[in-house]
């Protein structure tokens, strides 16, 4: 991990987290959650939103993983900043908060 949050240009950027209690629909006997990567930069939007695709996905139970590497050589340096939104569409009910990381990109 790069606790700095400064990447020189080219060098990737790991994003990692983890959905605990996620909702399994009934008839997939599958977590039911959307996922959508938004990146920001000087806060307005830089990339087009990322919906995550749940083909591959491993885990069975009621805890998610999510990596991804998002590269940075056709970044302009700056500071960005990236929001993870989460909706559980089985839990309707708990509200998962966006998780967000800051970072930046220099020569």
């Amino acid at each position: 991990p790069n606790l700095s949050g400064v990447y020189k240009k080219g060098q990737d950027v790991g994003i990692y987290m983890q959905i605990y209690n996620a909702g399994i629909d009934q008839t997939t006997l599958r977590p039911a959650v959307d996922v959508e990567y938004t990146v920001l930069k000087d806060g307005k939007e830089f990339m087009p939103r990322q919906k995550e695709d749940w083909s591959g996905l491993s885990d069975s139970g009621q805890r998610l993983t999510l990596a991804r590497i998002l590269p940075t050589a056709q970044l302009p340096t700056g500071n960005y900043e990236i929001r993870i939104s989460v909706r559980d569409r089985v839990n309707t009910q708990n509200k998962i908060e966006d998780a967000v990381g800051k970072f930046t990109i220099t020569q």
